[in-house]
């Protein structure tokens, strides 16, 4: 067995900051000034191995942050988890390249996508978008 958390989190951290857009491990900083960003959550894993492989299957929770505008505030959110989704999953059959961590992703879908309205603190209303993606991972 080995670990995959971090690898994981390394290439989805990858895809999204190609974008450009801010990103984050866990949550973001104090001072963040970024009116759209994306926070990493932890991975959760569970194995799934067999007498013949080791495997692990995991979920990855991204949070996508936005308080650009004090209304239809969506619509900017929904460009940038639009980029989000292109960077990670562009087609059906799209998985990321953990091979560089002797990992190989077998699939990729995107479990829920749920959005939240946080209400309004400041002028600013805060929404924000979880992006949870599931995955089967085999360790070569």
């Amino acid at each position: 067995m080995k670990d995959v958390n971090s690898a994981v989190l390394q290439v989805y951290y990858e895809a999204i900051n190609a974008i450009p857009l801010p990103v984050y491990e866990g949550e973001e900083p104090d001072n963040v000034t970024d009116q759209i960003y994306v926070v990493l959550n932890d991975v959760v894993g569970t194995e799934t191995s067999t007498k013949n492989s080791s495997d692990v299957q995991v979920t990855i929770q991204l949070s996508v942050h936005s308080w650009a505008m004090k209304y239809n505030n969506s619509k900017n959110l929904n460009l940038a988890c639009d980029s989000i989704l292109q960077a990670i999953k562009p087609n059906s059959n799209s998985v990321l390249d953990l091979s560089p961590f002797g990992l190989q992703m077998l699939n990729l879908i995107l479990q829920t996508d749920q959005t939240q309205r946080f209400g309004e603190l400041a002028g600013k209303v805060y929404i924000t978008r979880n992006l949870i993606f599931k995955q089967d991972i085999f360790i070569l």
